[in-house]
């Protein structure tokens, strides 16, 4: 028997969350997950996550766990509830993030199975004083109980090359590797050498009409100009971005992997009810 993991790339601002509130129950419907896990970094205005955006997500949507990035701390309340947040996981080698076990959570499926989830983040295009990502997964593996053997990694970067990278590292010792940050989905699943299930990336839930999720006028300006406009996630072409693992919980063995695009457009004839933002 194996379980179904559906983990989501990064949500976008508000549309980002309309289009997560609307499509993950379609999404639950056809493939019954048994862990639902999406990255939260850009969930409140495209920068950060608030409390009431986490209780969302948890109690509203059902997440089971939301990892985070470079914008974990965008939005100064997090300080205040991050502490009890216990779906939430932060980048353990992030310059900011002094507790290694807010990098990492043990929690248990639907079904009853343990399952932790690991968050790291890139170096290369990133903050400079981001830490070693080797040294704290080597550490946080070993702090994970036996029992669980279902291990899954959400790694926050800009490099294709740390990504595989750290893929491989983790192969055999993980059961699913993926990316995020870059808010483009790869075309690279695969399952490495010892059954460890790998994306570079999973892409971004929300508005693709866009330059990665921002308004394509704003980005242009800083590009052309290096004016800092005020940068707000653009409203259309919403996409559903995630992927779909099968494990073995005897094994903790990725033994399916797939990537899936939904479009708002495409899928708007399915949905039903009112929006959860509106």
């Amino acid at each position: 028997m194996t379980i179904k993991v559906l983990a989501i790339g990064d949500v976008i601002g508000k549309p980002g969350r309309r289009c997560l509130s609307k499509l993950l129950p379609l999404a639950r419907e056809r493939f019954q997950p048994d862990i639902v896990i999406c990255n939260g970094e850009n969930a409140a205005g495209g920068f950060g996550i608030t409390k009431k955006i986490y209780n969302q997500f948890v109690d509203s949507f059902g997440i089971d766990c939301i990892t985070m990035g470079n914008h974990w701390h965008d939005k100064p309340e997090i300080h205040g509830f991050a502490p009890q947040a216990e779906r939430m996981v932060l980048p353990a080698n992030m310059m900011n993030v002094d507790r290694l076990d807010a990098a990492f959570r043990v929690l248990k499926s639907r079904s009853g199975h343990s399952f932790a989830v690991i968050n790291l983040i890139g170096r290369a295009f990133m903050h400079p004083d981001n830490r070693d990502f080797f040294t704290p997964v080597e550490t946080i593996l070993k702090q994970l109980p036996e029992q669980c053997k279902i291990r899954i990694v959400d790694f926050h970067g800009e490099a294709t090359s740390e990504k595989q990278g750290i893929g491989h590292f983790l192969k055999g010792r993980a059961s699913l590797v993926y990316g995020t940050h870059s808010h483009v989905p790869t075309a690279d699943e695969r399952i490495l050498a010892g059954f460890t299930g790998y994306t570079t990336d999973i892409g971004m839930t929300g508005p693709y009409d866009s330059v990665i999720g921002i308004r394509t006028e704003a980005a242009l300006q800083r590009m052309q100009t290096g004016e800092k406009r005020r940068f707000e996630p653009a409203t259309h072409d919403l996409w559903l971005c995630f992927i779909l693992a099968e494990i073995d919980p005897a094994t903790g063995q990725c033994v399916a992997i797939q990537r899936h695009r939904w479009e708002w457009e495409q899928m708007k004839d399915q949905i039903t009810g009112s929006d959860e933002d509106e």
